[in-house]
């Protein structure tokens, strides 16, 4: 019996580093790149970052102090800092800041978030900013250069595409 334990322990350290090398399923990382998946690689299901995780692309959750993709995510993500070059669909939830340059299909949460083009969903911060949204933006100040629909509820909301009261205190829309 304690030779199939060692045999299988032995087994399993040899095999753990050959699924590192290529894409995973889970990266666990101090901070890039001390990690298990290479920054030039992505995650499918769980990235955990004491410090700062960086990748391409994320499906699953991502539980970071400061997450980077510089490709797209799908899925929860709970950070200080997030930060997705490409796009992002899901639930993105940051202390600090949720920064999706590319659009964000889903939930921001976080002291500030940003979007890009083709954004929509919900946004809830201090300060929400985004390219191109759809959805409801709630936040001390909401600002948004193009609302396809929507509503921004908080101090100071500018919508810069209406033609008449761009900005407007405690509440704005465009439908």
């Amino acid at each position: 019996m304690t030779k199939k334990i060692v045999l299988i322990a032995v087994l399993t350290a040899l095999v753990i580093p050959v699924f590192a090398l290529a894409d995973g399923p889970v990266n666990l990382s101090l901070f890039a790149p001390v990690q298990l998946v290479k920054e030039d690689q992505s995650v499918t299901a769980l990235r955990i970052s004491l410090i700062y995780g960086k990748n391409v692309d994320m499906g699953g959750l991502d539980l970071s102090l400061v997450g980077v993709n510089t490709g797209s995510v799908t899925g929860a993500s709970f950070t200080g800092v997030g930060l997705v070059d490409g796009n992002f669909t899901g639930w993105q939830n940051s202390w600090l800041a949720s920064v999706t340059q590319g659009n964000m299909q889903g939930v921001q949460f976080g002291a500030y978030n940003q979007s890009g083009m083709g954004s929509s969903g919900f946004q809830w911060g201090l300060v929400n900013v985004s390219d191109d949204f759809s959805g409801l933006q709630l936040g001390l100040v909401n600002i948004t250069q193009t609302m396809r629909s929507g509503l921004q509820i908080g101090l100071i909301n500018i919508i810069q595409n209406k033609e008449k009261l761009k900005l407007f205190p405690l509440v704005n829309w465009r439908f």
